[in-house]
């Protein structure tokens, strides 16, 4: 017995000075911080303390920290060659809520290479299903330009995403160029339309050949225009506009990248363009996510 309460003793004292956890992420705050980084680093750490989550959060090298409330399901994990389905809450650090798929109760599809580089690193930290909460600093959001009216410059997010599903993204797009090809293909036929078909599944009728040279990749362009969809909506015209618009020809879509050469000055043509080549899963105004897309083009000059 006598030896038994000293042993006592010296075990509760050990354990009295081991730190808490929010002891060891204060320890990790930057006295006098003088750069971004640190600044955003010193309120994260503030944050994981005021929320309570100290004892579970987990930070990568690049400085998010994260806390995963359900890993998922499987062995897989998403990359950036992905194509993700997910529902997110974003918030500020003051709680505004900034954005949520969650409040539109509809998921967003993305492919997962082109969105903040802070979900780039986080997202394939989840399995499919898996839930997770990450605070990612500025430089791996939207930086000193922020975004919006509620998203300033230098703002730490946090973000909680559930990952609903993924797939590879070159998959889905040859499942979407093969769906897009039998809409153009019946379109053509309803129409009764002869058309030729260059590699990249640009189905196309060349009206008028024009003359002289033909336009290249590194050309400005001045031309007439009129885009519709299969159904027939007009998305844009300029000439309903009366005016004729001229850019660069790299700045534009790769299905005008392509199609536009294959006209000379003077010349004129119909171009149908799957949306692999036009915005893909990206809607634009009036143009939904997918959408194949009809110009009746006529070139100027360049």
């Amino acid at each position: 017995m006598r030896l038994f309460l000293p042993l006592v003793a010296m075990a509760l004292l050990l354990c009295s000075c081991e730190p808490s956890p929010q002891d060891k992420l204060k320890a990790e705050m930057v006295d006098s911080p003088t750069t971004q980084d640190d600044t955003d680093k010193n309120l994260i750490l503030q944050y994981v303390i005021d929320n309570n989550m100290a004892a579970d959060i987990k930070s990568t090298a690049s400085g998010i920290y994260y806390t995963i409330e359900n890993p998922g399901t499987g062995d897989a994990h998403p990359d950036n060659g992905s194509f993700i389905t997910a529902h997110y809450t974003g918030k500020l650090l003051d709680g505004t809520v900034f954005d949520s798929s969650v409040e539109r109760n509809q998921p967003l599809e993305f492919p997962l290479g082109q969105v903040i580089p802070g979900w780039q690193e986080t997202i394939p930290l989840l399995k499919k299903g898996g839930k997770g909460k990450f605070i990612i600093p500025s430089k791996l959001a939207y930086g000193p330009r922020g975004a919006g009216q509620t998203i300033g410059p230098n703002t730490v997010l946090t973000f909680e995403v559930e990952l609903l599903d993924f797939e590879d993204q070159a998959a889905m797009v040859g499942k979407q160029k093969a769906v897009d090809q039998g809409l153009i293909e019946a379109y053509i036929a309803e129409k009764g339309l002869t058309t030729q078909k260059t590699e990249s599944g640009i189905h196309y009728i060349i009206e008028k050949a024009g003359k002289g040279d033909n336009p290249t990749i590194d050309s400005e362009v001045t031309v007439h225009y009129h885009g519709t969809l299969l159904d027939g909506t007009v998305f844009d015209s300029s000439v309903d506009r009366g005016e004729t618009i001229s850019f660069p020809l790299k700045q534009v879509v790769p299905g005008w990248q392509e199609a536009i050469p294959l006209l000379k000055k003077g010349g004129k043509g119909k171009f149908i363009i799957p949306s692999d080549l036009a915005y893909g899963g990206r809607a634009q105004n009036k143009i939904p996510a997918n959408s194949v897309l009809i110009f009746d083009v006529e070139l100027f000059k360049f």
